[in-house]
């Protein structure tokens, strides 16, 4: 008997029908299923399976990593960069995950720390699958932004935003941003600037073991964003420090996916050989 944890798009009709088949899948085949809600629901959990696109995975992915599950990815959104099955493989994938014959493809993610006013310690630590956001909170002026890299002080903007993403996250906003497409298996961090008032204006990618820490100078507030999310509001002389987590992100993988096909694919690049007109 296994234990599998579902995660579902509750947006999706059909993510969620899938949901009710794996279920009574289970079920029938002497297997308990259990829906996933916190990080502890993975305890004891053979695998994840996030019935979903790109969100529904990166919220798996946050869910299971404390407890280092491996999470199978089922596309019920568009192309889908994490995800690795289609909807009608689903029950093909799970034996062939609990049959052995899969492989776990692991991926760089950041843990992110709060420094308060006062020095006051934060308990609560945030982790990172795409990208860490520190941007200006409102329209109209920009936010003034302090980086330190690896506790020496590197440079001040003024700027949108500044994100810090890992290899997984540098196609999502770090590239909108004119940041570069770093392969997924690499192990490092991308350091863009978001619509920067300044003349260095560049992408930088970083070793995985540099901490960087961001400070709001002035300006106004910053709001701090994880994987999309909007978790804290930090105030004038407040930080965040990141760096890449001990926990990797575990995604079960059936086939070899070149992942420049799928960037490809989603930007509707010519396929053609090379010095073909």
């Amino acid at each position: 008997m296994s234990r599998i944890g579902i995660i579902v798009n509750p947006r999706r009709e059909e993510a969620i029908s899938a949901r009710e088949k794996l279920e009574s899948w289970c079920e029938a085949h002497g297997h308990l299923s259990t829906r996933l809600a916190a990080p502890q629901d993975c305890l004891g959990l053979e695998v994840v399976v996030a019935l979903g696109g790109d969100g529904t995975m990166l919220r798996a992915l946050e869910l299971s990593l404390l407890y280092q599950t491996p999470v199978i990815g089922v596309n019920f959104g568009h192309l889908g960069y994490l995800t690795e099955v289609e909807p009608d493989e689903l029950f093909v994938a799970i034996e062939r995950f609990l049959s052995g014959r899969h492989r776990i493809e692991e991926r760089t993610t950041l843990e992110i720390r709060m420094r308060r006013l006062g020095g006051s310690p934060r308990s609560e630590r945030f982790f990172a699958v795409n990208e860490v956001v520190v941007e200006k909170s409102h329209s109209g002026n920009v936010v003034k932004l302090g980086v330190a890299i690896a506790g020496e002080p590197f440079l001040d903007y003024e700027a949108d935003g500044i994100i810090v993403s890992t290899p997984t996250g540098s196609t999502a906003y770090s590239f909108s941003a004119r940041g570069p497409v770093v392969s997924p298996r690499m192990s490092a961090m991308v350091l863009t600037p978001v619509s920067p008032h300044m003349l260095f204006d560049r992408a930088m990618v970083l070793e995985p073991d540099e901490e960087v820490e961001i400070r709001v100078l002035g300006g106004q507030d910053a709001t701090l964003m994880v994987d999309g999310v909007n978790r804290e509001v930090l105030k004038v002389g407040e930080s965040i420090v990141c760096r890449a987590s001990a926990l990797n992100a575990r995604l079960v993988k059936f086939e070899e996916r070149d992942f420049r096909s799928i960037l490809k694919a989603k930007f509707g690049l010519a396929n053609k050989d090379m010095g073909e007109l």
